[in-house]
């Protein structure tokens, strides 16, 4: 049973990752194109965090590989799954729905490799003020 639970809690946050890869992606692009709100350019962490696990997402993306939650959650359902007359519950049956739907890969692919390069851009154009700060600390340092 515990192999069930872990893969249960692990479903379930994998699906809170993807969600705040999505709703990173949206708050970024309305304050790049409407709303323009300075303070959100300086949410470092919440910026760094998303910047990072797009990267790492559409890096997986474009080589074709798993993400490392889902083969844990394929390791502890396989562990489980021959002990259980309906290997799901209700809930975490429309989760799994959610975070594998089933549609072809490159329908999942090319808008994260597109959200990765427009977070790196803004990232890069717009970077929070303690990056910013830390780069050209670094940069001047190294210039003298």
């Amino acid at each position: 049973m515990i192999y069930k639970i872990l893969a249960d809690i692990i479903l379930v946050l994998h699906f809170f990752w993807i969600v705040f890869m999505l709703v990173g992606f949206i708050i970024t692009f309305l304050n790049v194109f409407f709303i323009r709100n300075k303070s959100f350019f300086d949410w470092w962490f919440f910026r760094t965090l998303h910047l990072f696990g797009i990267v790492y997402v559409g890096c997986l993306a474009i080589l074709g590989k798993y993400c490392p939650l889902t083969i844990l959650e394929n390791i502890l359902y396989t562990k489980y799954a021959n002990k259980l007359k309906y290997s799901e519950s209700f809930i975490v049956h429309y989760i799994q729905k959610l975070v594998y739907p089933d549609v072809e890969p490159l329908t999942i692919v090319v808008p994260t490799v597109v959200v990765a390069i427009f977070t790196c851009v803004v990232f890069i154009i717009e970077p929070p003020v303690k990056i910013k700060n830390i780069f050209e600390k670094y940069l001047v340092k190294n210039i003298k």
